[in-house]
């Protein structure tokens, strides 16, 4: 295997792991198990009479925050690396092709 095929796949292998990560890492940390989860409990409608209170007082649920919309989170990291690829690629093949037909004289 030649050095230009090793480099190849160090490239290939590198925006695969890049390519892999990148959603993960930009979901900034919405996994299970994070601190300030919370439990969601449902009760029954009944009916209070008049002066009764009733026995647990449940706050209103606060609004979710919304996530992040997917073209932010899929579609720049794609970009990212489909304008990363090319410029390798070109300069991959200037250094196959071109760069080894002429020879510079002292």
């Amino acid at each position: 295997m030649t050095l230009t095929n090793r480099i190849v796949l160090l490239v290939l292998a590198c925006v695969l792991i890049v390519v892999v990560a990148a959603p993960a890492l930009a979901g900034g940390g919405d996994h299970e198990g994070a601190e300030g989860d919370t439990t969601e409990t449902t009760v029954a409608v009944v009916p209070i009479s008049a002066g009764d209170e009733p026995a647990v007082v449940i706050p209103p649920p606060e609004a979710d925050v919304p996530e992040q919309p997917w073209t932010a989170r899929f579609i720049i990291p794609l970009l990212v690396v489909t304008a990363i690829v090319p410029v390798i690629g070109v300069v991959i093949a200037y250094n196959r092709s071109i760069h080894n037909r002429y020879k510079v004289v002292a």
